[in-house]
């Protein structure tokens, strides 16, 4: 996990997941493998910042909400959308010269 200490902020980063889930006749859900969660949308965050040059994700938030979308006799279904945002940063490295490596250097 990454703290933030000695780390180069490189910018903002965010998702944004979303599925549709439906309901039978006795308004039970029915399971939906396109419905995100919000550890998916994490992931897909960290994922994100990684393909652009980032070793990690700080100051991490998310959303997730259920907006009923279509209610009636035949069809009902509910959008489920997923949101999370974070910071992209980069490994500093600090490179700490030794007093002999700086006499080589001078001698050069």
């Amino acid at each position: 996990m990454l703290n933030g200490n000695a780390m180069t902020r490189m910018g903002p980063v965010q998702v944004r997941l979303s599925g549709v889930i439906k309901v039978d006749e006795g308004d039970k859900e029915i399971p939906s493998v396109n419905a995100p969660t919000v550890a998916e949308a994490t992931a897909l965050l960290d994922r994100t910042a990684r393909v652009n040059g980032a070793d990690g994700v700080i100051g991490v938030g998310s959303d997730y909400r259920r907006i009923a979308i279509g209610r009636g006799p035949l069809s009902t279904q509910t959008l489920v959308a997923v949101q999370a945002w974070g910071t992209a940063v980069k490994n500093s490295v600090v490179v700490e010269v030794s007093d002999a490596a700086e006499e080589q250097t001078d001698e050069a």
